[in-house]
């Protein structure tokens, strides 16, 4: 079985070539014999077990930051169980000294040519990261310049045998305070996403926004019904828009809570997926790897998207549905943002990446694998789109949720 999923998941990985077709869409091609490098990670399809967020690194507390080309490395045995194969976490960076990112990979192995967190000098950024684990269950963090404090949160894990399978949607957004009232001082929120998943749903996946905040703060998602975590998702100055994925258990009246520290904010929920016991997907976890560069090619512009293609067959022993990954923008020439789609499905209003230029900015993504029925597609893809300006995308995987056929 291992074998079968190995081989499935290095066949097909996707270069995007980008040419605008009638000013609505790129024909994507993949380059021959393109392949991913073979990783150390067992490919062991496992199911979700969500927890309630809990801090298991902050480098603060020992008063030593992580140096430039230095790595700390975390030991999840205590956090996870033995048939564990990897972890969601919540990565912040705190108060880098120069400009640099931070790469999350399984502890042991060699450092991959992938990113998961992007960090301004002085800046406060975090970044939810789906990691493989080691086979003694340690992750390892990687600043690449400078001096920085790195914060981690573990939100769930991935385990053999039976938990929660994931379900794929097409992002659909269920919260906008903007028109109506935002998140006050350590003011909380509560959404009811009843109406969005089955009742048999135990968490959600879904990219929180937090926009126009009035003072520095931090907005936390938790389960209601829960004491309020040690833990933040998204950290926000004054006038930024930041984006974070967040998966969160439901909790009671099929609801989750939604927390400000300070100051006042507009909060936007847009929806991708959700897990249950009954769920369609089980996730394969990779050794990180670069799938799509848009530097190499040519980027996004507001006026067509790119269908990123080459994800194999239905039919295949293995078939991969839905993508677990870490999409970053560079060299923005204007402010906007940036969607992720599935192939086949109408493009969504809703963000999966806000943009501005000078900055280089990252956000996990869960996305579907569709169809793209585009005349100048007409594969499996991932869907890309650029509202404003030009910007280029940098496309790093961590796994893959898949049906055994």
């Amino acid at each position: 079985m291992v074998a079968t999923v190995a081989a499935a998941l290095m066949a097909g990985v996707p270069v995007a070539g980008a040419e605008p077709e009638n000013g609505s869409g790129v024909k994507a091609e993949r380059e021959q014999g393109s392949q991913m490098r073979a990783a150390a990670v067992p490919a062991i399809p496992s199911e979700y077990v969500p927890v309630s967020p809990v801090r298991v690194l902050d480098t603060r507390i020992g008063g030593t930051p992580v140096g430039p080309g230095r790595s700390v490395t975390v030991d999840l045995t205590a956090r996870t169980p033995a048939a564990a194969t990897s972890v969601v976490l919540n990565v912040t960076g705190v108060s880098p000294t120069l400009s640099t990112f931070v790469t999350v990979y399984p502890a042991g192995e060699a450092r991959p040519n992938a990113s998961n967190l992007n960090l301004a000098a002085r800046n406060t950024r975090a970044n939810s990261v789906v990691v493989a684990l080691s086979a003694d269950r340690r992750v390892t963090l990687y600043n690449h310049s400078g001096n920085t404090h790195l914060v981690a949160d573990l939100a769930g894990y991935y385990t053999e045998g039976t938990a929660n399978r994931y379900t794929t949607m097409n992002p659909r957004r269920v919260l906008d305070t903007r028109p109506g009232t935002p998140l006050g001082p350590r003011g909380t929120g509560v959404l009811n996403v009843s109406s969005f998943v089955p009742a048999g749903a135990t968490a959600v996946t879904f990219n929180m926004t937090g926009v126009g905040a009035t003072a520095s703060t931090f907005l936390t998602a938790y389960p209601n019904g829960q004491t309020r975590p040690t833990a933040s998702n998204i950290n926000l100055a004054p006038g930024e828009v930041i984006p974070n994925q967040v998966t969160v258990p439901i909790g009671t009246n099929r609801s989750i809570v939604l927390y400000n520290h300070a100051g006042n904010t507009d909060v936007i929920i847009d929806l991708v997926g959700y897990y249950s016991p009954g769920g369609a997907y089980k996730f394969i976890a990779i050794s990180p790897e670069r799938a799509w560069d848009s530097r190499q090619d040519d980027g996004l512009r507001p006026s067509y998207f790119v269908g990123l293609t080459g994800w194999g067959e239905t039919t295949d022993p293995v078939a991969l549905h839905a993508i677990a990954g870490n999409v970053t923008g560079v060299n923005a020439t204007a402010p906007g943002f940036v969607t992720v789609w599935p192939g086949g499905q109408p493009r969504p209003n809703a963000s999966t990446l806000n943009v501005v230029p000078n900055q280089v900015v990252a956000n996990a993504v869960t996305v579907g694998i569709g169809y793209e029925s585009d005349p100048g597609i007409q594969d499996r893809a991932v869907n890309f789109a650029n509202n404003a300006g030009y910007v280029d995308v940098v496309f790093d995987v961590a796994g893959f949720f898949v049906v055994l056929n």
